[in-house]
């Protein structure tokens, strides 16, 4: 817990993320931007779209570092800034639907995915920015994966090309790069990638470092995960919320077999009794009263006539009908499951009771 306490407050001094400008760790950038700052450019970072928009039209070279995870609104608010201002906009690993907002020069053709050291070749020029050689990591060690290249058609520029594209691409004042490992701290330092990378960025003096921020306003719009559910799924699924609901309280009232506990303290019969009788008078369930008074009845009268191990009601009356005066018919509705409808027929039955079993004790 202290050494979790000790790194929270050591991280709380910078945002630490892939190409944040103040984290010193290995997905940060701040070797880049101290080494900006020392060259005489003012960097200024921003976190929302206004602020990166603004910063086009003023002029100021733009780094997104995460196009990728731009709402359509955010795209096309910083493409209206770059057509109307003149600023220089560089892209980190754009996709083609981002590119689709800034150059139709300009279109992703593939990907490096192992550890590959990229020369410029003769037809770079200004676009090589000093730079002769990139190094970009495999993609289990790249911070977003593989790098990406990109084809040029038209008017579109080109350099550092592989088998399947270029790893830097410009047009129209967009600048692509193809790997985010280029502006880490980790990766900065190898090949050529900071010839590059500061060549780049410190062209106009001036650099917005635009990291998209979660608590962007324009990001809000964007697409959750819900909107992309057909419009049936949304009635489908309250109709199912409210049968489980319907299920659980069904489930939930349903009542579970009876446990039999020892008490915690001792209890006289007679309150036992009465406590029972209360209970059953209070729902009205005469026929289970009646019930119990003919089970008690008839436990004594078996136990009497020396048939504990007679469980049978036909073997009770047998065993009853030379000691009393009464009729089988008559036994049978005694301690039989006759229904009892009224508290005076239960009276009349727990009296019947009661003389049957003085006939026996006589």
């Amino acid at each position: 817990m202290l050494a979790a306490i000790v790194a929270s407050i050591a991280r709380g001094y910078y945002r630490d993320g892939p190409l944040e400008p103040d984290a010193p760790t290995g997905q940060g950038s701040k070797a880049v931007v101290q080494v900006l700052g020392d060259l005489g450019v003012k960097v200024e970072v921003d976190r929302h779209t206004v602020d990166a928009a603004e910063a086009l039209r003023m002029g100021r070279t733009v780094l997104v570092t995460d196009p990728r995870s731009l709402s359509a609104p955010q795209l096309e608010s910083l493409a209206a800034a770059h057509e109307d201002g003149a600023g220089r906009l560089v892209l980190v690993a754009p996709d083609l639907v981002t590119l689709s907002y800034f150059s139709s020069q300009i279109s992703p053709s593939g990907a490096v995915r192992t550890e590959t050291l990229i020369e410029a070749g003769p037809g770079c020029g200004d676009l090589a920015h000093q730079a002769e050689a990139l190094l970009v990591p495999a993609a289990e060690e790249a911070i977003r994966g593989a790098a990406s290249l990109y084809r040029v058609s038209g008017e579109g520029e080109s350099c550092f090309s592989a088998d399947q594209g270029s790893l830097v691409a410009e047009h129209d004042g967009a600048l692509v790069l193809g790997s985010a490992d280029l502006l880490t701290n980790d990766a900065v330092g190898r090949a050529d990638n900071s010839a590059l990378v500061l060549n780049s960025l410190s062209s106009e003096g001036a650099l917005s470092w635009y990291v998209p921020s979660a608590n962007d306003p324009m990001g809000s719009t964007s697409q959750t995960l819900l909107g992309y559910l057909p419009d049936w799924a949304g009635p489908l699924l309250l109709w199912l919320l409210l049968i489980a609901t319907v299920a659980l309280v069904a489930l939930g009232r349903r009542f579970g077999p009876v446990v039999v506990e020892p008490l915690p303290v001792t209890v006289r019969p007679q309150e036992l009794v009465l406590g029972r009788a209360r209970l059953l008078q209070r729902s009205g369930d005469r026929q289970a009263a009646a019930t119990a008074l003919r089970s008690a009845a008839a436990s004594r009268l078996a136990s009497r006539l020396g048939l504990r191990r007679e469980s049978a009601l036909d073997g009770l009356l047998a065993a009853l009908a030379p000691h009393v005066g009464r009729s089988p018919e008559q036994l049978r509705a005694l301690l039989g499951p006759r229904p009892v409808t009224s508290d005076q027929d239960l009276v009349r039955l727990a009296h019947d009771l009661d003389h049957l079993e003085k006939e026996i004790d006589r």
